[in-house]
C-alpha cells in the first residue's frame, strides 16, 4: 500500500523534495511511517520532527487527510492506502 507524504517549509529543505510516496503495510500508523522517514532522511530530519530523545515530543504537526493527528489517535493513527500525510513545521518565531 502507498500513502502520499508532503513536506512543508523547513522539512522540505531537509528532504529536498516537496512530496513522496511511501510504501506502508496494513496496520501501519503515523508513528511507524515517521520512523521509516526518520531512517530514510537521517538525524537532521529526526531532530526537526521529534527531537533526539526516545519517544520525542513532536516538533511538527502531522496531518492525515487534512486532519490534525492530535484530534485522531496521535502517533497511533492508522494509515490506509491513498492517505495523505503532511508535515507542518512551526511558524518561525512562534
Amino acid at each position: 500500500m502507498k500513502i502520499h507524504v508532503k513536506f512543508l517549509a523547513t522539512i522540505r529543505e531537509i528532504t529536498g523534495k516537496p512530496e513522496i510516496e511511501l510504501e506502508i503495510l496494513p496496520g501501519d500508523t503515523v508513528g511507524t511511517a515517521l520512523q521509516a522517514l526518520q531512517a530514510r532522511y537521517g538525524p537532521e530530519f529526526k531532530e526537526a520532527t521529534t527531537g533526539t530523545t526516545a519517544g520525542g515530543i513532536p516538533k511538527v504537526r502531522f496531518l492525515v487527510n487534512g486532519r490534525n493527528t492530535d484530534f485522531l489517535d496521535g502517533f497511533e493513527t492508522e494509515l490506509k492506502a491513498g492517505d495523505v500525510m503532511v508535515f507542518v513545521p512551526p511558524v518561525a518565531g512562534g
